[in-house]
């Protein structure tokens, strides 16, 4: 039974072989109707600044092809229907306690996966077990293969036909979902262990996705509370997928500024929230309504991060990532921090164990896994199994409960964007970016809150989003918010209870030994190489 808070509404090196990175360029408005009224005819909107050459027209077909993904000469026709509806109202303001007795903070963030795709079959949880297709079809969720070779679309067009104004209906429609295999789901058979860290910490099953996709935006998102605007993982072919920083071809589609605030009166963004929410019903028309606010800006570029409050705190961070899943390694993007002293707080993902052996844990650390281990479905070049996944998971939480820094540690898991996998809760509307499909998300800590799930442990319905971690970062260093999203962000106040004595019992759990790879240390990035399958 869920363990809900009382007066709560329920409510993310060196060079590596050239054809990896190649590979990489495959991926790469209580409730109120968002849509706003139909404008007059001849109603005119003021002019927004230039911020770089626009993204249309494109030259051709094939590139209006790629960049909308798949759906300028894809039928949609959703026929008559209402408008959708989705909430827009923020979370109710809520603060922690004073003298949180959490020292270190660790963000874990891997890949491409919903909440139903992970916990939809957990008890108590706000999961399901069907879905429902763009025909109206009833589609039970299969059972989830651990390695899924099968490419489906997840960039941010596909993820607002997803949404579809909140029916949760579009995932049929978008580029590889035709197929019903975005409609499938694990059991505890399949992902023991996530399962049983539920059973023991805090399962969030109201935690969003900060946009709609894909991975270079959503990261943007774990570190900034926001994307400077860009919306996709890159608008050209370009050498190097993820280079940013370092490609000076490197370039990527943003919106213009006046439209990336919170202000949903604002015309223009009311305007772009309209077509967004209605992107079905006339398609692809309102899409290109949308990119006629998109610039194509450089992937190197200049905003506030929270590692900048922590430096100029003097408060410890490091962030581990990986050149072989480049598109993920975002402060490479953050132009002061790729070219600055700051980028020695950049480390390789495979140095986490280490550095943990030999006592060194700061107190803001973004974890990213090897590639192999992030759990992205259909990663070039490699097998990527959740089996594998799970275990280096499981590998950080032992050896992190093992170590003295445990006491004072809060540890937040989460998948980066919807995958293409089906979820079923409608996501709230904050501002023309998101939010996005629910992401499992695992919260754990010797202070996570007692419930009613089998091992004491508890699900946590508070509605969160990227943002939410950095908020609760931002609380527990005395630090200032970034953005409007942090800034109206419930800090994972129903995660943890301060009031009472930390619970110091350790889940040590074994690793798998039926994965096709990554059944024991070390985990390298060099692991699960397709070729290499007997």
């Amino acid at each position: 039974m869920r363990d809900s808070q009382a007066g709560r509404p329920p409510t993310l090196r060196g060079l590596r072989l050239i054809a990896v990175a190649v590979g990489f360029l495959v991926l790469a408005a209580a409730c109120t109707e968002t849509a706003d009224r139909p404008r007059p005819s001849g109603e005119s909107l003021a002019p927004l600044t230039p911020r770089g050459r626009p993204v249309l027209p494109l030259p051709d077909a094939a590139q209006e092809r790629n960049f909308s993904e798949g759906f300028s000469d894809r039928p949609v026709d959703p026929g008559e229907r209402e408008p959708g509806i989705r909430p827009t109202t923020p979370p109710e303001p809520l603060v922690l306690p004073d003298d949180v007795p959490i020292d270190h903070v660790v963000f874990v963030i891997k890949e491409n996966r919903t909440f139903d795709h992970f916990f939809g079959r957990y008890p108590g949880a706000d999961g399901a077990t069907t879905g429902i297709a763009f025909d109206g079809r009833s589609v039970p969720l299969a059972t989830a293969p651990d390695v899924f070779d099968h490419h489906i679309a997840h960039g941010f067009w596909s993820g607002l036909y997803a949404v579809d104004g909140g029916r949760m209906d579009g995932f049929s429609l978008i580029s590889g979902g035709d197929t019903l295999l975005g409609y499938s789901q694990f059991g505890r058979d399949g992902i023991p262990n996530y399962w049983k860290y539920a059973d023991r910490f805090v399962l969030g099953d109201r935690f969003f996705t900060s946009e709609y996709g894909p991975t270079f935006v959503e990261h943007l998102y774990t570190v900034a509370a926001q994307s400077n605007g860009v919306m996709d993982n890159r608008a050209q072919l370009v050498p190097r997928a993820g280079g940013y920083c370092d490609d000076r071809k490197a370039f990527t589609p943003a919106f213009r500024r006046e439209v990336i605030t919170g202000d949903l009166t604002d015309p223009h963004i009311s305007r772009i929230v309209r077509l967004e929410n209605r992107i079905a019903d006339d398609s692809p028309a309102n899409l290109w309504g949308i990119a006629s606010y998109l610039s194509v800006i450089r992937t190197c570029f200049d905003i506030q991060t929270l590692p900048d409050l922590l430096e100029k705190a003097k408060i410890s961070w490091r962030y581990y990532s990986t050149d072989v899943f480049p598109i993920g390694e975002v402060l490479r993007a953050i132009k002061h921090i790729r070219e600055g002293p700051m980028w020695r707080n950049v480390h390789p993902s495979e140095e986490f164990f280490q550095d943990l052996e030999n006592g060194k844990l700061a107190s803001v650390t973004w974890l990213k896994p090897p590639a192999p281990y992030n759990e992205h479905p259909n990663l070039p070049g490699k097998e990527s199994s959740v089996c594998a996944g799970e275990n280096w998971t499981v590998s950080v939480m032992n050896e992190l409960q093992r170590s003295p820094f445990w006491k004072s540690t809060a540890v937040v898991v989460v998948w980066d964007d919807f995958g293409g996998y089906y979820d079923h809760v409608v996501p709230p509307q904050y501002d023309i970016m998101g939010l996005g499909p629910r992401t499992p998300a695992l919260i754990l800590s010797p202070y996570t809150r007692k419930g009613d799930n089998p091992l004491g442990g508890a699900i946590d319905s508070h509605t969160y989003e990227f943002a939410s971690v950095l908020k609760f970062i931002e609380e527990i260093f005395g630090l200032p918010s970034l953005t409007h999203r942090d800034g109206q962000a419930d800090p994972l106040t129903g995660a943890f209870d301060f009031s009472s004595p930390p619970d110091m019992r350790r889940l040590i759990l074994p690793l798998r030994k039926n994965c096709p790879y990554g059944n024991s240390p070390p985990f390298l990035d060099a692991d699960g190489d397709a070729t290499e399958r007997p």
